[in-house]
């Protein structure tokens, strides 16, 4: 069983927030050097992704995956490993069994990627991010970079606040250097962090 960091995306690895057309979204700056960072510590990397504007017909499902290949093969061209899309295309007001804070397409991701979820960690920019780790029992980790604020005014208990993702897979890495019985094989070379 391997451990994960499951990935939001919206806020978390690209921005806006919200988008007319998934060609609009941009890497958060730092994104890919953390994914690379989470992949050297071994890591696998799933997102994890709400994507209402589809059900709404702001763009298609098949639209936003061709995107989403698009990002994933860029990344990993620069090294950033991304293990694969987990998707709710529904409304989030709508009763789907796929949608956020539910543990359903967590427990897909862990079920496909032999992960176990209680030595996981969940980084987005949501109140649900931060209950879907609470679901699955893993460490939930928000960043400011999307709506965090609006998420820890709701009351949300993180583990970790970071300012981006970059910063949060530093904190992982600290975190997991002190918790190693071999600290040496969780010191990230210099080039991953660039």
């Amino acid at each position: 069983m391997r451990a994960a960091a499951f990935l939001d995306l919206n806020g978390t690895l690209v921005l806006p927030v919200r988008a007319g057309a998934p060609s609009e979204y941009r890497p958060v700056p730092g994104a890919l050097a953390a994914i690379r960072l989470l992949n050297h510590l071994g890591f696998v990397c799933p997102v994890v992704s709400v994507q209402s504007r589809i059900e709404k017909g702001m763009f298609s499902e098949a639209d936003f995956r061709s995107w989403f290949g698009s990002f994933v093969a860029d990344a990993s061209g620069q090294g950033a490993e991304i293990a694969g899309l987990y998707l709710c295309p529904h409304r989030t007001s709508s009763d789907c069994r796929c949608g956020k804070p539910k543990p359903t397409l967590y427990h897909r991701a862990a079920g496909d990627l032999c992960i176990d979820c209680r030595r996981s960690y969940v980084i987005g920019d949501s109140a649900s991010d931060m209950d879907a780790a609470r679901n699955i029992g893993s460490v939930g980790c928000p960043v400011l970079t999307g709506w965090s604020e609006n998420a820890l005014a709701e009351g949300a208990s993180p583990d970790y606040i970071g300012h981006d993702i970059r910063e949060v897979a530093a904190w992982i890495a600290s975190r997991e250097r002190s918790r190693s019985p071999n600290p040496v094989c969780l010191i990230p070379r210099q080039d991953v962090l660039l």
